[in-house]
């Protein structure tokens, strides 16, 4: 399967139009098009945005080859959108003093009840 066939069958895939897909990108349909029918190749950085918009990888897209994923997920944390990986220890520090934060607002919430039983 050549790379424009890909693309296409990831747009299909997310019920896209090449209109839809050429406006969020600020592009004219036949752009879109054209990589479909590999006529023309994307730049970088709109390569990168049709993978994240197909939501597949540009491994995917470029090869048609699937890496294999590691066996254990990496710690992150995504704040705003941005994505933020982390170590083992920052993972268990922020463990830590969320399972605090929790309990000290629980027991705030029990402080403030009307009729509270100590």
């Amino acid at each position: 399967m050549t790379f424009g066939k890909r693309l296409k069958q990831a747009r299909h895939e997310k019920h896209l139009t090449q209109n839809e897909v050429a406006g969020a990108l600020g592009l004219d349909f036949t752009t879109i098009s054209k990589y479909e029918n590999n006529k023309s190749q994307p730049d970088n950085e709109i390569l990168r945005e049709l993978a994240g918009m197909y939501e597949v990888s540009i491994d995917w897209l470029l090869t048609g080859e699937l890496k294999e994923q590691p066996d254990e997920a990496p710690n992150g944390l995504r704040i705003n959108g941005e994505e933020e990986a982390l170590t083992e220890e920052e993972a268990k520090y922020l463990q830590d003093n969320l399972e605090m934060f929790r309990l000290l607002k629980e027991k705030r919430a029990r402080e403030s009840r009307p009729g509270k039983e100590d």
